[in-house]
Formats: structure tokens, sequence, C-alpha cells
């Protein structure tokens, strides 16, 4: 009769402290993965107005749709305007009418473009540097001839011929290429990696290595009651059953 009651008070102690271990495991979280933007996000028609970005190194504007004659190399995480949709090329402008700058039309190929759905802050590299030729055949002598000559120029982009490199620029109202001076930096545009960024989804998922475990309070309150009643488990276990009384024979 002891041994029979002791194995059901065991069996009842292991079920509650088995349905705690259950209670208490922690579930597992799906994890959520950051979607990878499409290097083109553009719409299926877009309309006249959109702006896209300039991903690449060799994005060049070109005189007509065909892509024989390139203007220049547009500056790279800078934007166009879009003029005209086609799938193969599409008609663009670069730069503004404004601080002595001008306004440039021509074409990129549709695939090589990043369409956005917002309006960049700075759309457009404005970068003015000095070029100072000096002027040969001059008399030494004589102070009232000129040396050499310093002009501002605009910059739109790079122009490769073989190994030489020169520049697109705007001097004074008429465009022209000189070869490219060596202290030409200048910054990148931040904007669209600013916008991959804020669209990127904020992971809630606290660290697994070392790190404590939520319990909710249901779990809590469960893990109160089994302890509260593993000492009554216990004293039942070790406690003598109550056996009946014989009387002696005589």
């Amino acid at each position: 009769m002891l041994k029979k009651h002791f194995f059901r008070t065991s069996a009842s102690l292991f079920l509650c402290i088995f349905i705690l271990m259950l209670t208490l495991s922690p579930h597992p979280r799906e994890r959520v993965f950051p979607a990878i933007p499409s290097a083109v996000a553009q719409t299926a028609t877009p309309l006249p107005g959109d702006y896209a970005c300039i991903l690449a190194d060799d994005v060049y504007l070109y005189t007509d749709a065909n892509g024989k004659k390139g203007l220049f190399l547009l500056p790279k995480t800078y934007y166009v305007r879009l003029i005209d949709y086609q799938p193969d090329f599409c008609r663009v402008e670069y730069q503004r009418n404004e601080s002595n700058a001008l306004r440039i039309a021509g074409y990129v190929r549709t695939e090589q473009l990043t369409f956005v759905d917002y309006v960049p802050l700075r759309p457009y590299l404005y970068y003015v540097f000095d070029v100072t030729y000096a002027i040969e055949n001059t008399n030494p002598a004589d102070s009232s001839f000129l040396t050499q000559i310093t002009i501002s120029c605009i910059y739109y982009g790079d122009y490769y011929v073989g190994s030489e490199t020169y520049c697109y620029v705007l001097r004074g109202e008429e465009f022209g290429y000189i070869p490219k001076p060596d202290h030409i930096r200048f910054e990148n545009n931040d904007e669209y990696a600013d916008y991959l960024a804020s669209k990127q989804p904020v992971s809630s998922e606290k660290p697994s290595n070392g790190s404590p475990v939520d319990v909710p309070p249901m779990q809590i309150a469960l893990l109160v009651v089994i302890c509260l009643l593993v000492p009554v488990l216990a004293a039942l276990i070790l406690k003598p059953p109550n056996l009946p009384s014989y009387e002696p024979e005589e």
C-alpha cells in the first residue's frame, strides 16, 4: 500500500514539473530578415518629374537615344530628372539654370537608372574649380603682358579618351572638355543610402547569447504555484499511510 501511494504521488509531482518545463521553455521566434532592395525600383510607367539616382560609375549621358555619342559620365550617387520614359533610353535633364550652371538634356540607358519616389534635396552635383593657363610668347621684361589667366569652370562629369581623363565643364556659357585636374574631389550624395536605411525593418528580437529570456506573467504565476505545491507533495510522499489498527487476537 505504501509503495503504491509513493508511485502515485511521484507521478503527480513529475507531471507538474513536466508541465512547468513545457510552459517556461522559450517559444521559437521567427527570424525576420531585412528585405534586399532592388537595384532598380522603377514603376511600370514613370511620370515626367520623377528623379532617378546614378548608382554606377559607367553611366553616360548620351546626345541621342542610340548610345553612340556619350557626353560625359554622370557623377555617381547624384540624380537626373526624367523628361520622357522609354524602355531602352530615357530622356533626362541634369543641372538647373541657376548659380551660373546651365541645364543640359540627354539620354541615359533605362536599365542604368534607379527611379525613386521622393524629391532629392540636392539632386545635382555643383562643383566649381579654377583652371590656370600659362600664356606663352610674351615679353617677360614688360609687366603689362599677362603671363597666365585663371578661368572658373563648373564640373559636370568625366570623359575618357584612351588612358587620358578629361572632364566636361561649363566655362561661362560654353561647354567643353579640359584635362581633368588632379585636385578635383567632391563628396558623395548620401540621400539614397539614407532612404534605404529608413526602409529597413527594425528587429525587436533580443540576442540569444547570454541574454535573459522573457517570461510572461502567467508562467511566473504557475511557477509560484508549483513551488508551493512541491513541499506539500514531498510531505505526502514521506508521510506513511494510515494503516488500520487491529486488536491483537486473544
